[in-house]
């Protein structure tokens, strides 16, 4: 039996991560979801992911640091940075190898084959 892939949703909207939560869950991964940048450290020093998903707009501390920090304290890690502006000097210029960038609102299946290229 294959072990259920991890994901850490990371939005400081309480309803995006509801919904991504619901709609992971239905192609098979196993997903926490929270609404701070501090609350994902914590989560990502306390238990194992395979994967990350954060919104690149966020109060405090943005997506693009989050995710820098992530990938400090887990190497390689795949993170898909959600937003919904258009244009913004938080979005990478080039996506290192693992990530990606989706503009909201998010097609769940373009997700779920990032999430399975990524991890499996």
């Amino acid at each position: 039996m294959q072990e259920q892939r991890r994901i850490l949703v990371v939005d400081d909207d309480p309803g995006i991560g509801q919904m991504l939560t619901r709609a992971l869950a239905r192609h098979g991964f196993v997903v926490d979801a929270v609404t701070s940048p501090e609350e994902a450290l914590q989560r990502i020093d306390g238990s194992r992911y395979d994967a990350a998903l954060v919104d690149l707009v966020m109060p405090g501390r943005d997506g693009a640091e989050l995710t820098r920090l992530l990938r400090q304290r887990v190497p390689g890690l795949p993170v898909g940075m959600l937003t919904g502006y258009a244009n913004s000097p938080l979005i990478p210029s080039s996506e290192p190898p693992g990530m990606a960038v989706f503009k909201k609102p998010v097609l769940i299946q373009d997700l779920v084959e990032f999430l399975q290229r990524e991890i499996g």
